[in-house]
C-alpha cells in the first residue's frame, strides 16, 4: 500500500476491499472523475464518495497519469489523495482554504463547454433512458460531471 499520512485526526478511514458496495463504487469512480488542469500544472478532480475508497484509486491513476502531477480530493472525509513525478502517492488531509488555482477559467470553460457539445452530439435522443443513466451514472455524483447540468 502507497504513502498515508494522517495528523491530527479524531478518526481514520478504513478502507474495506471486500464490502461490493465499495468495489462498485472504485469502479465509478475511475469512469467518473473530471480532472482539471491548475496553474501548477496538477490535475484535480473532486469527489464524495459514499465510502472511503481513495486507497483503491492509487494504481489506476498512478498508470493512468504516469508522470503527470495529479491530485483527487475527496471533500466528505477532507482528504487529498496526490501524486507528484517520481513519487509516490500520498493521502494527506485537505483544507477547504487549500483551494487548487485553475489555470485560466476561460480556458476551462472552453474545455468544458467543448465537452458538453461532443456529448450532446453523440447522444442518440431516440434512445434516450434516463433510469439507465441513473444506474451507470447515480445523481450523487452529478455536481462533479461537466458534462450534466445542474438542472437536470
Amino acid at each position: 500500500m502507497e504513502s498515508m499520512l494522517f495528523e491530527d485526526r479524531k478518526e481514520t478511514p478504513v478502507y474495506n476491499p471486500d464490502d461490493p458496495k465499495t468495489g462498485r463504487e472504485v469502479h465509478l469512480m475511475m469512469g467518473l472523475l473530471r480532472f482539471v488542469p491548475d496553474s501548477d500544472g496538477v490535475f484535480t478532480a473532486r469527489c464524495a464518495p459514499d465510502n472511503y475508497i481513495l486507497p483503491a484509486l492509487i494504481p489506476y491513476f498512478t498508470a493512468r497519469f504516469r508522470e503527470i502531477p495529479w491530485s483527487i480530493i475527496d471533500e466528505k472525509r477532507g482528504l487529498c489523495l496526490r501524486r507528484k513525478p517520481g513519487e509516490k502517492a500520498e493521502i494527506t488531509e485537505w483544507i477547504k482554504t487549500q483551494e487548487p488555482q485553475t489555470a485560466c477559467a476561460a480556458e476551462k470553460d472552453d474545455w468544458e463547454e467543448l465537452w458538453k457539445h461532443y456529448h450532446k452530439t453523440i447522444n442518440n435522443e431516440d434512445r434516450d433512458n434516463p433510469n439507465l443513466q441513473r444506474q451507470f451514472m447515480p445523481k450523487r455524483y452529478w455536481k462533479y460531471l461537466s458534462e450534466v447540468s445542474s438542472d437536470e
